[in-house]
């Protein structure tokens, strides 16, 4: 539950540096420390907005063209509600595919921020950083409670 609440703040914080960096010119968020490592600059890119892909495919005025980190404030509150729900096989699962998705979607932005903006951004790093801390307990729930499945079921036979 520390995690999840930990990221949404993130998430709430990127937003509010996308909005600034769209309202003030010159506007300088505490995490841009260089030119090349300015999460401003990165929160504004094409690929802060719909993952990079939603515009392109869907049209940039499409309603889910939203700016990643709305996506990630939802996730994050919905993963927040899934730890206060009892901990039934099917949670369990969703976490562990949620998690799962989280960390592809980590996966690909870090490759953007590397490779095609050549840039550090502190609040991206932060966000991949507790997408794992997220996905390493999903990953031990998940595989511990089929293990009990499997144990279970051959008891039974």
């Amino acid at each position: 539950a520390v995690v999840s609440t930990q990221s949404t703040g993130i998430s709430v914080y990127a937003l509010w540096i996308e909005h600034q960096v769209m309202t003030r010119s010159n506007y300088l968020a505490l995490c841009d420390l260089h030119q090349y490592a300015s999460c401003s600059r990165v929160l504004s890119s094409k690929y802060a907005k719909g993952f990079g892909i939603i515009g392109p495919v869907l049209g940039d005025e499409s309603p889910l063209n939203q700016p990643n980190c709305l996506y990630g404030i939802v996730f994050f509150l919905f993963y927040l509600t899934l730890d206060s729900v009892a901990q039934r096989m099917i949670v369990v699962q969703l976490k562990f595919t949620l998690s799962a998705s989280s960390l592809v979607m980590s996966l690909y932005l870090a490759y953007i921020l590397a490779f095609i903006l050549v840039d550090l951004c502190l609040v991206c790093l932060a966000t991949y950083a507790v997408n794992i801390g997220l996905a390493v307990p999903a990953f031990e729930n998940y595989f511990a409670a089929m293990n009990k499945q499997r144990k279970d079921s051959e008891k039974k036979d």
